[in-house]
C-alpha cells in the first residue's frame, strides 16, 4: 500500500499519476478508510492491514486522519473519472456510502481534521515532513523510466 503525494494539495497530487497509479490508489485510499473506519469502530471489516506502515500513519494512534484522507480519495477519484476512468456500479455504491458515512460523523471527535501529514515509505525508509513530497517525485520518475508502458499523466518530462 502507498499513498503517493507529490503536494499537499490533494488535486495536484492526483494530476500527477499516471493512469494505472491513479485507479490503484483510490483503491488503496478506499481500503485504508475502511480499515481505519473499522478501526474506531465504525465498520465492521477486515483489518488485517492495520499494522502496514501506511494504515498505521492514517491511525495516528487511535485520532486517525480520516477527514483528509478523504478528500484525498475525493480527488483521486474525480481525477480517474474526468481522464474517463470507470468504476463498477457496485464500486461507485461503496464510494457514496464511504461518503455519506463520514460526512455523518463530522462533527462527532472521532477522528482528526487535521491534514494527512506527510509521510514517505518505501522499502524500510520512512522519511516524514516536506521532504516525503520530492522523494515521491522521484519515486515515480523512476517507475515511469523502467515502466514498459509509458506513463499517461499531466506531467511533462
Amino acid at each position: 500500500m502507498q499513498i503517493f503525494r507529490v503536494s499537499p494539495d490533494h488535486q495536484t497530487s492526483a494530476q500527477y499519476l499516471d493512469n494505472r497509479r491513479l485507479s490503484k490508489q483510490v483503491l488503496e485510499l478506499y481500503q485504508i478508510l475502511r480499515i481505519n473506519l473499522s478501526l474506531v469502530g465504525m465498520l465492521d471489516t477486515n483489518t488485517r492491514y492495520q499494522h502496514h506502515p501506511i494504515v498505521k500513519h492514517v491511525y495516528n494512534e487511535g485520532n486517525p486522519y480520516i477527514t483528509d484522507t478523504f478528500w484525498l480519495l475525493e480527488a483521486c477519484d474525480m481525477e480517474h473519472q474526468r481522464r474517463g476512468g470507470k468504476r463498477s456500479p457496485a464500486f461507485r455504491e461503496d464510494l457514496e456510502s464511504l461518503k455519506q458515512l463520514i460526512e455523518s460523523r463530522l462533527d462527532a471527535d472521532l477522528w482528526s481534521h487535521e491534514p494527512l501529514p506527510p509521510l514517505y515509505v518505501f522499502g524500510e525508509d520512512r522519511i516524514y515532513g516536506n521532504a516525503a513530497y520530492d522523494l515521491y517525485v522521484e519515486l515515480l520518475h523512476d517507475k515511469w523510466m523502467n515502466d514498459t508502458i509509458p506513463p499517461r499523466c499531466g506531467v511533462r518530462f
